[in-house]
């Protein structure tokens, strides 16, 4: 089983608490990404993804509101030497798609349901071979 550090995705995009939500979506856009961490002086705060978007599109907020008021809280993180299983739980209990991954208490990349997904059905066809 392969460990959370193999598959993050390394230098995520941090948005400080007050960025307009229409801003985030615009650097995911750019950027190519899913989701960006939010950060209050200098610590994670959050995290946003486009499933948050979407969903505040669907239910008519205003993207100009600040991407805290949608965020999910930081107990969305974990650890770079936390085995895949450990972010299936999580994922499964959180019921979210991306997560923060922290190392020694820093912020150093996002982990994807999807990713997770994807290595753990190759690791089990590996198996199968």
């Amino acid at each position: 089983m392969s460990k959370i550090s193999h598959i993050l995705l390394k230098n995520p995009i941090i948005v400080p608490t007050g960025t307009k939500l229409s801003e985030a979506a615009q650097l995911m856009k750019k950027n190519k990404i899913a989701s960006v961490l939010v950060s209050k002086n200098g610590r994670l705060a959050g995290i946003v993804s486009v499933e948050d978007i979407m969903q505040s599109v669907a239910e008519k907020i205003k993207l100009d509101i600040s991407v805290e008021e949608i965020m999910h809280s930081p107990e969305l993180t974990i650890d770079s030497d936390k085995w895949l299983t450990d972010a299936i739980a999580m994922f499964e209990h959180c019921k979210a798609a991306h997560i923060a991954v922290v190392e020694h208490g820093e912020k150093i990349g996002i982990i994807r349901a999807e990713d997770v997904l994807h290595t753990y059905r190759f690791n089990k066809q590996e198996e199968k071979r």
